[in-house]
């Protein structure tokens, strides 16, 4: 997401959290899943594996990333812990903004003075792999018995290049579908007794309990006889395709058998399966039980927080909302998204990497197993602001912070796997939604827009 994105591209947040500090796309203002069973202890894998890279001599090494001063505060927390375990490896945090730590990287790069280790997100793989600045993984993690297998498959997709891990997943950011529990409750807002949600929710029920909870000045729904559209005062939900193609749109074209972008980049949108998708969410704002961008304007600006409006029953949003629903008071419930044909979301997580050029190969390696390992996930999670990655820290996690995040964990079973390139990048978060985002709520030419977003990815 681009607003949250640098919480899940700082990635991620929250409980971005869910991997490693608050990451991944938006800390900034802002896949499936191999196994949907935490497990709860390693077999043979990042203890071990950090056992046998302990260096014989004393090392000192450069971490970096980027986060607030706050987040940074909670990764040296966890370096301190490394250390203790590690007491022969030294490691030096150094932090950044989003942007700045970026355009350091690429310095860095250029200059040949990487740090040691250091956190990328999901999204930008593509772009720093071409530049050579990741040590491939595969080798060290097989001869160090790295277990793999608590870490789904989505996420680890999202950290490869050309088939091989460059990064290794530590948070999970996850995207589900919010409800305003007041609102269902309150007969004066939900006159018609419109459930709430199931957990794996069609597109249909969702539609049904929009079109009941959307009400006019009079109390009227859309369909009814005398309906005001020109004056809703309550949305049944809020959803921007246009404008979310990458942590909303996205996973929706999957859920149907369509995809963004196909495999050689060039834009997915011109097939009747996405396009059946595309005019379902035309319809829906069509109908009006769905806000329109210039609402979305009128309830804040995010249609990720629209339930804290006390205007809107429902919207999608990452975990690290639960973070702003708390703040704003707001009794919320969660399911997983809708579904056209099968369940789908995004986990956008932020990964650690070694430098290619390393001169501290075992002390990088150490840091980058116990960081992504049952050590090193556990203490994160432990904090309570991010999800894990591995599955080994799920018990940590949801002791910390209840049974009603476990969701964020479930989830990840239906996440899917669509790596960042150059071109999706520039598709999500420049041109496409510029393009995208009124005609997708009926509002302009959407063969148009999809000619116009074919050409500029080609």
């Amino acid at each position: 997401m681009k607003t949250n994105g640098k919480r899940l591209l700082s990635l991620f947040a929250l409980v971005i959290s869910v991997g490693v500090v608050v990451s991944g796309c938006g800390n900034n203002g802002n896949s499936n899943g191999a196994s949907s069973s935490p497990s709860s202890s390693p077999s043979g894998g990042a203890d071990s594996a950090s056992e046998s890279q302990k260096p014989a001599e004393k090392a000192t090494i450069t971490y970096s990333q980027w986060g607030t001063a706050e987040e940074l505060q909670r990764t040296q927390e966890l370096l301190n812990k490394f250390m203790e375990a590690n007491p022969n490896i030294t490691v030096k945090l150094e932090g950044k903004d989003w942007g700045s730590y970026w355009d350091g990287l690429t310095a860095n790069a250029a200059g040949g003075t990487l740090p040691d280790v250091f956190k990328t997100s999901y999204a930008y793989i593509e772009k720093y792999a071409e530049l050579g600045i990741f040590k491939e993984l595969d080798g060290l993690l097989a001869e160090n018995g790295f277990d793999l297998n608590n870490i789904d498959a989505s996420l680890l997709g999202l950290h490869k290049y050309q088939d091989k891990q460059v990064s290794l997943p530590i948070d999970a950011n996850v995207i589900v579908w919010y409800y305003n529990k007041a609102i269902f409750n309150d007969p004066a807002q939900n006159p018609k007794g419109a459930p709430v949600p199931s957990l794996e929710p069609t597109w249909d029920e969702i539609i049904d309990i929009a079109t009941k909870l959307t009400l006019d000045k009079n109390g009227k729904n859309p369909g009814e006889a005398g309906f005001d559209g020109n004056n809703i005062v309550q949305w049944g939900m809020s959803v921007s395709p246009g404008s979310t193609m990458d942590w909303f749109l996205e996973p929706e074209l999957w859920s149907n058998g369509a995809k963004l972008v196909n495999d050689d980049g060039s834009l997915a949108l011109n097939t009747p399966e996405a396009r059946e998708v595309l005019d379902f969410f035309i319809d829906a704002t069509k109908k009006k039980i769905n806000t329109t961008p210039a609402q979305i304007e009128g309830l804040g600006g995010q249609v990720n927080l629209g339930i804290t409006t006390g205007k809107v029953a429902m919207n999608p949003g990452g975990n690290w909302n639960t973070t702003n629903f708390k703040e704003a008071n707001v009794d919320y419930g969660t399911t997983y998204l809708p579904k056209f044909k099968e369940a789908k979301t995004v986990v956008q997580p932020a990964g650690m990497a070694i430098a290619s050029n390393t001169k501290h190969e075992a002390a990088a390696y150490t840091l980058l197993a116990w960081l992504a390992g049952p050590e090193g996930q556990t203490e994160l999670a432990k904090q309570g602001y991010s999800i894990p990655a591995n599955k080994a820290a799920s018990e940590a996690y949801i002791s910390t912070v209840g049974d009603t995040n476990k969701i964020f964990l479930d989830a990840q079973q239906f996440g899917i796997i669509s790596p960042f390139t150059a071109k999706k990048t520039d598709l999500v978060w420049t041109y496409g939604e510029q393009s995208l985002k009124n005609p997708l709520a009926g509002d302009g030419d959407l063969d148009a827009a999809i000619r116009d977003l074919e050409s500029k990815l080609q």
